[in-house]
Formats: structure tokens, sequence, C-alpha cells
């Protein structure tokens, strides 16, 4: 009898290890091709399987704090798009590496990034939606997401790495990103919130949101760009009070038979149309598959006076495409073809216009946050960011000054006061783009550092 029982038991765990499996999956990464010594931080890889039979397969990195990872806060970072892929924040944002932009040989070369957040924040990327960078779906159904799924996805990814990582369970827990995730981060804090409060299980110690350039209100967005370019100067007064009057501030629903709002919507738009939004002062670079690979790929061999930052691009689409970074990162063989940056392909709808509701509620929560913008950024406008704060109605706690970094300012700062002891900070980085870190990463670093530490920015 005893036997039978055993060999029960065997069968189930055979059975069920599959399904284990096929749930989560990570391996420690020791070596990266492109850094010529051991990794000095502890970084994990894996998979996370979500949704119906669990046919997304999520990729992640993980980097643990080099301070005190069992007790710094946890920070999940998205990358927006959507279909941008973690990378780009571990590579151009604040991940513990940079790549050398004198290419030299077949694969870039990685240097450590001296402003990794990693220095003091423990580092959750993920590559969503699915088709996202190295995230894949095992059935074609599966590739159909949305913001509801994208939120969707995440919550049961958290749920899972978090019963996989119970050392981090009580760590103070924060979602994070840039440009268009600042519409999923909205209903997804609410969701961790309101399991936290339900004394969910695992329950994930959800302390607040951090946004950069944020995309909160897609109407609010555009229809900001047009004062953003009479402030700074790309459009001239004459124009912009015309443009004013007679598409009466509503650049976006405009009707074709109002002939004078569309001519003066077309003059704007032709004086901006080589301004390159993501900084208003950078080149503009056209970077589509038109434009001969080979020209770019030269001038970062061979160097060139002229430079553009989305050659940054093929720089990680070269890394991630060779087989012997794949082989280190634990990618799954047959699971993704050509590794893209940002996949513009996704079959993905966007079904929140605007989640100023959402952020509206957090206020009534005990959630602190962080919101921070650039003042070259066209793409999203700080004026957008600013409106729909304006428009929670919060009391000013600490009034518009300067902040520093090396005795410089470095931007400026506001403070609103939310539910008791918890704020929203209001943050703008001088001479920034789309997103801050990319082009300001001293000063980020700086500012997010003190704001973790409870300290002024």
């Amino acid at each position: 009898m005893g036997w039978r029982c055993w060999c029960v038991v065997l069968v189930v765990v055979l059975l069920l290890q599959p399904v284990i499996d096929s749930a989560s999956a990570s391996s420690i990464v020791k070596n990266l091709p492109g850094y010529d010594a051991h990794l000095p931080f502890n970084l994990e890889t894996g998979y996370v399987g979500v949704g119906e039979d669990e046919a997304v397969q999520l990729f992640y990195l993980f980097v643990e704090s080099e301070r005190n990872p069992l007790f710094d806060p946890l920070l999940l970072w998205f990358v927006g798009g959507p279909g941008c892929s973690a990378f780009s924040a571990f590579f151009f944002e604040n991940g513990p590496l940079r790549m050398d932009r004198n290419m030299s040989g077949n694969i870039p070369k990685l240097e450590l990034n001296p402003y990794s957040w990693a220095h003091m924040l423990n580092m959750l990327y993920i590559d969503i939606p699915v088709g996202t960078g190295f995230s894949y779906s095992k059935t074609q159904q599966g590739y159909y997401s949305s913001d509801t799924l994208w939120v969707e996805h995440t919550y049961a990814f958290l749920q899972k790495w978090f019963i996989d990582h119970p050392k981090f369970n009580s760590n103070p827990f924060y979602v994070g990103g840039g440009s268009y995730s600042g519409t999923p981060i909205a209903p997804l804090v609410q969701k961790l919130y309101d399991g936290y409060v339900a004394g969910g299980v695992p329950r994930i110690n959800i302390k607040g949101y951090v946004i950069a350039s944020p995309g909160v209100d897609l109407y609010e967005t555009l229809n900001s760009k047009v004062l953003y370019a009479y402030q700074m100067s790309l459009i001239p007064e004459l124009l912009y009070q015309s443009i004013k009057e007679h598409c009466g501030g509503n650049y976006v629903n405009i009707d074709p038979e109002d002939t004078k709002c569309v001519s003066d919507y077309e003059a704007y738009s032709e004086l901006v149309r080589y301004i390159n939004p993501q900084q208003i002062l950078e080149p503009f670079c056209e970077t589509t598959p038109a434009v001969n690979h080979g020209i770019l790929q030269s001038s970062l061999q061979h160097g060139s006076e002229f430079w553009c930052r989305s050659y940054d691009h093929i720089l990680v689409n070269t890394w991630a495409n060779d087989k012997s970074v794949r082989k280190a990162l634990y990618i799954r063989e047959g699971t993704k073809g050509e590794f893209l940056r940002c996949n513009k392909t996704l079959a993905y709808n966007m079904t929140l216009l605007s989640v100023a509701g959402y952020y509206q509620n957090l206020t009534k929560t005990n959630i602190q946050a962080l919101v921070y913008c650039s003042d070259l950024d066209m793409s999203i406008p700080h004026i957008a960011t600013q409106n729909w704060i304006k428009s929670l109605k919060l009391s000013i706690y600490d009034k518009w000054r300067a902040w520093f970094v090396d005795g410089q300012v470095a931007g400026f700062t506001e403070i609103y006061k939310m539910k008791e002891d918890h704020y929203l900070t209001y943050v703008s980085v001088k001479g920034a783009g789309h997103v801050a870190q990319k082009y300001k990463p001293k000063e980020v670093y700086h500012m997010i550092k003190r704001w973790f530490s409870y300290s002024l920015i």
C-alpha cells in the first residue's frame, strides 16, 4: 500500500513538473558578451507564463541592488512604445550597463553605468506587452494585446514572481516607467494597492509609482504640442494667435470644413516637420527601414561628424541578435526571430485613452508619487503633464523652486499634498529630452536617490 502511495505521489510530481517549469524559469547570468569580466552585480533573467494556459511567456531581467538587496526598494521599470524592449532602459536609461558607441568588433562593447539605479534599488525589467523584445506567445491568439491585458499580464507576472522570490516580499515595491507606460501604470498600481489592502497572497508591498514624461491623457498630450511649440519659439506669435482663435484651442478633432483652422494647423505642422520631437535641440534623424542600414553602421564603426541618438537602436539590435548573447541571456531557442528594440508591428489595442481618473483615485491611497518631465521634450510636453496634475486639485506642499546637482540648477520641482503624509512630487529636468535619464543620467540619478531616501529633491 505504501509503495503504491509513493508511486501516485511520484506520478503527480512528474505530471506537475512541466507545468511548474512553464510558469516560471530563471537563470543567473555571470557573463555577457561585450563585457570582458565577470559581472560585478547579480543579474537574473527568465520567463514567467501568464494568460490562458500560460501561452504568453514574458521575458524579464532582474538586477539586485548593490547596496542592501534584502531591504532596498524594488522598482519594476517599464519601457513605453508600446512594444519597446526592456533593454532600452537596461542599456540607455537606468540599468547597470551601457553600450560604448565606438563599436569596433562584431558586437558593441559594454561598460559599467556610473549612474545605475541598481546602486540603491532592486531593478526589475519586463519585455511587455507580448511580442516585445524576447517575450513571446505559444499561440497566435496570444499575440493580441491591449492596455487592459498589459495590466492583467503584469499583475499575474508579479504574483508568480514574488512567489518564486519570497525573500523580496517585504521590500517596499514601486512601479515605474516612461512615455506610453504611464497609461498601464495607473490601473496596475490601483490593482496592486487593492490587492494589498485585501490581504492578497502574495501580499505585494506596493508603496508608490515613478513616471517619466508619462502618457496619461492622449488628447491632452496631442493638444499641448501647439502651445509648447509657441513657447519654445518654434512657431511665430502671429501664427499661434491665429491658430488658437480659429481652432478654439482644439488641435486634435479639427473640422475639415473649417478652412482657416486647417490652414493654420498645416502651417504649424510644416514648421515643426523636421524638429526632433524627442529632444528639440538634437538632429532630426530618419531611421525607417527605407534608410540604408549600411550608412548608419558605417557611421558607428568609423565615426561621423553627424550623430543621432537613435543610432543607439542599431547597437542594441546588433548585440541582442548575436547568438552568443542569446545563449548568455538564456533565451529559449526558436521563440524569437529578429530582435528589434521596438516592435512596431504589435497586434495592440489602445483601450485606455485617458487614465487621469486612475491617478486621481491614487491620491486617496497611501501611495507616494514621483512624476518627472523634460523641458526639451515635444513628444509628451511637460505642459500636458502639468495640466493633468492640476486636474487632481491637490494643495501645494512645497512651492515651485529650483533643484541642484553639483551646485548647478538641474531643473525645477513642486510638491503636492495627497493623503496624510503622502505626496506627489513633480520635477522638471533642465536640458533633457524624452525620457530624461537618457539625456541627463547624472541629474536624474541624484533625483531618484534623493526621492527614495525621503530627502528633498
